[in-house]
Protein backbone atom coordinates (compact mmCIF):
# COMPACT_ATOMS: atom_id res chain seq x y z
CA UNK A 1 0.00 0.00 0.00
CA UNK A 2 1.45 3.35 -0.99
CA UNK A 3 0.57 6.69 0.51
CA UNK A 4 0.46 9.83 -1.52
CA UNK A 5 3.49 12.03 -0.84
CA UNK A 6 1.39 14.72 0.91
CA UNK A 7 -0.02 12.25 3.48
CA UNK A 8 3.43 10.79 4.12
CA UNK A 9 4.84 14.25 4.85
CA UNK A 10 1.97 15.03 7.23
CA UNK A 11 2.43 11.74 9.09
CA UNK A 12 6.19 12.31 9.36
CA UNK A 13 5.62 15.89 10.53
CA UNK A 14 3.28 14.79 13.36
CA UNK A 15 5.60 11.94 14.30
CA UNK A 16 8.50 14.39 14.51
CA UNK A 17 6.45 16.78 16.69
CA UNK A 18 5.52 13.95 19.09
CA UNK A 19 9.12 12.72 19.33
CA UNK A 20 10.51 16.22 19.91
CA UNK A 21 7.96 17.18 22.56
CA UNK A 22 8.52 14.01 24.57
CA UNK A 23 12.30 14.08 24.13
CA UNK A 24 12.71 17.78 24.94
CA UNK A 25 10.55 17.79 28.06
CA UNK A 26 12.57 18.88 31.04
CA UNK A 27 11.79 18.33 34.67
CA UNK A 28 9.40 20.94 35.91
CA UNK A 29 11.32 23.66 37.69
CA UNK A 30 9.71 24.63 40.96
CA UNK A 31 8.96 28.35 41.00
CA UNK A 32 7.32 28.66 44.43
CA UNK A 33 10.23 29.48 46.77
CA UNK A 34 8.41 27.89 49.71
CA UNK A 35 8.75 24.57 47.90
CA UNK A 36 12.01 25.21 46.05
CA UNK A 37 13.92 25.76 49.31
CA UNK A 38 12.91 22.40 50.78
CA UNK A 39 15.68 19.87 51.16
CA UNK A 40 19.38 19.75 51.95
CA UNK A 41 21.85 22.30 50.63
CA UNK A 42 25.64 22.21 50.86
CA UNK A 43 27.85 25.30 50.52
CA UNK A 44 29.99 25.17 47.35
CA UNK A 45 31.08 28.82 46.85
CA UNK A 46 31.37 31.96 48.92
CA UNK A 47 32.57 35.49 48.36
CA UNK A 48 31.33 38.86 47.25
CA UNK A 49 29.45 38.53 44.00
CA UNK A 50 30.80 38.17 41.33
CA UNK A 51 34.17 37.32 42.92
CA UNK A 52 33.44 33.88 44.31
CA UNK A 53 35.79 31.25 45.74
CA UNK A 54 35.08 27.50 45.75
CA UNK A 55 34.59 25.75 49.07
CA UNK A 56 36.82 22.68 48.88
CA UNK A 57 35.49 20.91 51.95
CA UNK A 58 32.04 21.97 53.21
CA UNK A 59 31.70 21.96 57.00
CA UNK A 60 28.02 21.00 56.99
CA UNK A 61 24.69 21.42 55.31
CA UNK A 62 21.44 23.33 55.71
CA UNK A 63 18.13 21.52 55.57
CA UNK A 64 14.99 23.55 54.99
CA UNK A 65 11.99 21.66 56.39
CA UNK A 66 8.34 22.15 55.32
CA UNK A 67 7.37 23.40 58.81
CA UNK A 68 9.62 26.52 58.52
CA UNK A 69 12.43 24.92 60.51
CA UNK A 70 16.00 25.26 59.27
CA UNK A 71 18.38 22.57 60.50
CA UNK A 72 22.08 23.32 60.19
CA UNK A 73 24.24 20.21 60.55
CA UNK A 74 27.97 20.46 61.37
CA UNK A 75 30.02 17.58 59.88
CA UNK A 76 32.90 17.98 62.35
CA UNK A 77 30.95 17.98 65.60
CA UNK A 78 27.71 16.28 64.58
CA UNK A 79 25.80 19.17 66.17
CA UNK A 80 22.50 20.30 64.73
CA UNK A 81 21.43 23.92 65.10
CA UNK A 82 17.74 24.70 64.77
CA UNK A 83 16.54 28.01 63.36
CA UNK A 84 13.27 29.41 62.09
CA UNK A 85 12.86 30.66 58.52
CA UNK A 86 10.14 32.34 56.52
CA UNK A 87 9.87 33.71 53.02
CA UNK A 88 8.26 36.92 51.86
CA UNK A 89 10.16 38.79 49.15
CA UNK A 90 13.32 37.74 51.04
CA UNK A 91 14.48 34.65 52.89
CA UNK A 92 14.39 35.49 56.61
CA UNK A 93 16.35 33.28 59.02
CA UNK A 94 16.05 33.80 62.74
CA UNK A 95 18.11 32.19 65.47
CA UNK A 96 16.56 32.22 68.91
CA UNK A 97 17.79 32.90 72.39
CA UNK A 98 15.47 31.38 74.97
CA UNK A 99 12.46 31.57 72.66
CA UNK A 100 12.90 35.18 71.55
CA UNK A 101 14.68 36.09 68.31
CA UNK A 102 18.37 36.84 68.83
CA UNK A 103 19.42 37.57 65.24
CA UNK A 104 17.47 37.99 62.05
CA UNK A 105 19.34 37.51 58.78
CA UNK A 106 17.68 38.54 55.56
CA UNK A 107 18.77 37.23 52.18
CA UNK A 108 17.91 37.88 48.56
CA UNK A 109 17.73 34.49 46.88
CA UNK A 110 18.02 33.06 43.39
CA UNK A 111 17.65 29.47 42.17
CA UNK A 112 19.49 28.23 39.08
CA UNK A 113 20.86 24.88 37.83
CA UNK A 114 19.96 23.08 41.08
CA UNK A 115 21.86 25.76 42.99
CA UNK A 116 20.82 28.44 45.45
CA UNK A 117 22.45 31.86 45.65
CA UNK A 118 21.97 33.81 48.90
CA UNK A 119 23.00 37.46 49.30
CA UNK A 120 22.89 38.95 52.81
CA UNK A 121 20.90 42.21 52.77
CA UNK A 122 20.82 43.44 56.36
CA UNK A 123 24.36 42.90 57.74
CA UNK A 124 27.81 43.82 56.54
CA UNK A 125 29.84 40.63 56.45
CA UNK A 126 33.24 39.57 55.15
CA UNK A 127 31.45 37.43 52.53
CA UNK A 128 28.01 38.57 51.45
CA UNK A 129 27.22 35.87 48.87
CA UNK A 130 26.93 32.12 49.37
CA UNK A 131 26.12 29.52 46.73
CA UNK A 132 24.68 26.16 47.75
CA UNK A 133 24.07 23.00 45.78
CA UNK A 134 21.14 20.69 46.50
CA UNK A 135 22.09 17.16 47.49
Amino acid sequence: MTFPMKKTKIILFFFLIIVLTTYCKKDKIETDPRKAFLGKWELIEMGNWPQMDPVNQPNGYKEYMPDSILREYDYNTGNVFIKKYWIDSLLNVSSTNGGSPALLFQYKFEFYDNKLRLDVTNFYMLYTTSIYKRF
